[in-house]
């Protein structure tokens, strides 16, 4: 969806750059106030910008980031960290908790500075008067879309629960409506920035597929029956020995390898008859049994092969050897993966760009993060 002048996203031309220490948003927002300009060589890195400390409660309006003239608030991150905590926190060892905590709320917090940045830009480009109809529409597809699935994923009926439920977990109605028109925004604000239409030439698919053939390898596999004794079900090893020779002369003498491995064999599909999946070679943890599945003749029977569990017979019955997909058939795969890494390069490229051009700058409690923690629903946050 690329913004269009009237309102639509669609692409426009660029407009004026914003000057440092000015705000994009109304100062009665959140963060609207002016925050001053950081010089780039006291920016912090994206490793600045995470925290990676214990969880404690506290209150969700500290700003926790500030990017350009955008501001981070704390409920931004608990809301949805203590969300994802509570859904899964049977799941989560008691001793595992805190640590899962910190790195939940990294992760959230580095997606928003991530998504305040693209959004920077786009205000930076965008004309102020296409800017209310841009938000009108995402507000409409905030109420329209993702209001009843978050709804129905909480189990609530109301919006009024909804946002008691979502208070007693940081957050609130109004900052997740605000956070999902950010974040939607900044994903389509991106991938206009990528350009997958490039032209992809013959000789560059020729060379990729060249540079990385074992992509398009599929390993040697064999198809094989195994006759098996195990050490801890015989006196002796040598007994155990006794067993799998016994049992490999019948065969050798005639007698069906299934009838016999469902008779004695303690291998694991000896009900089956001792047969065995497809197997990948070098796939087992046994080399020698691997060594033999590829250097047998098909259809002859191995000599006694001894692993740390037991002794083994085994007879490969159908192999294969490495598979290349053909360059013909493996083009539409191709030219996909090289648009893949040229649109991840780009991105890549764009963020760097915006993270030289803006400035960003954590608070100085950032290194010691404190998330509200959540209450039963209705009930404040605990202190």
């Amino acid at each position: 969806m690329p913004i269009a002048p009237d309102g639509r996203l669609q692409p426009v031309m660029p407009g004026p750059p914003m000057q440092p220490g000015t705000t994009s948003r109304p100062a009665s927002w959140p963060g609207g106030e002016a925050s001053p300009w950081v010089p780039p060589d006291q920016r912090a890195t994206p490793a600045d910008m995470v925290p990676r400390s214990e969880v404690k409660p506290c209150d969700g309006t500290r700003i926790l980031a500030r990017v350009g003239s955008e501001a981070i608030l704390e409920s931004e991150v608990a809301g949805f960290v203590n969300e994802l905590i509570e859904k899964y926190k049977d799941r989560i060892p008691p001793d595992q908790l805190d640590k899962q905590r910190a790195l939940l709320v990294q992760k959230r917090l580095k997606d928003l500075i991530e998504a305040k940045l693209i959004y920077l830009d786009a205000k930076r480009t965008v004309p102020t008067e296409v800017w209310p109809k841009i938000e009108a529409e995402l507000a409409k597809q905030f109420e329209d879309v993702q209001l009843e699935k978050m709804m129905k994923g909480a189990g609530v009926r109301t919006r009024r629960e909804f946002d008691q439920r979502l208070r007693a977990l940081g957050t609130s109605l109004e900052g997740e409506k605000r956070t999902f028109m950010e974040l939607s925004l900044a994903q389509e604000w991106r991938a206009n920035q990528i350009k997958r239409d490039e032209e992809i030439t013959l000789d560059q698919m020729v060379s990729y597929y060249h540079q990385h053939l074992k992509e398009f390898t599929t390993c040697a596999r064999a198809q094989w029956e195994e006759l098996m004794v195990r050490y801890a079900k015989y006196p002796t090893k040598a007994a155990a020995y006794e067993a799998i020779a016994r049992m490999g002369n019948q065969v050798f003498a005639g007698a069906p390898f299934a009838d016999v491995a469902k008779a004695g064999s303690d291998g694991f599909e000896a009900n089956k008859g001792g047969q065995m999946a497809w197997t990948n070679q070098g796939a087992l943890a046994c080399q020698a049994i691997d060594m033999a599945l590829f250097n047998l003749p098909v259809g002859q029977l191995s000599p006694i092969i001894e692993s740390d569990r037991g002794f083994h017979i085994i007879r490969v019955t159908k192999r294969e050897g490495d598979l290349v997909k053909p360059f013909l058939e493996a083009q539409v795969e191709i030219k996909k993966k090289i648009v893949d890494e040229r649109s991840a390069k780009q991105a890549e490229d764009y963020m760097a760009k915006l993270l030289a051009r803006t400035p960003v700058s954590t608070d100085s409690d950032i290194n010691n993060p404190q998330l509200a923690t959540p209450a039963g629903p209705g009930q404040p946050l605990r202190r």
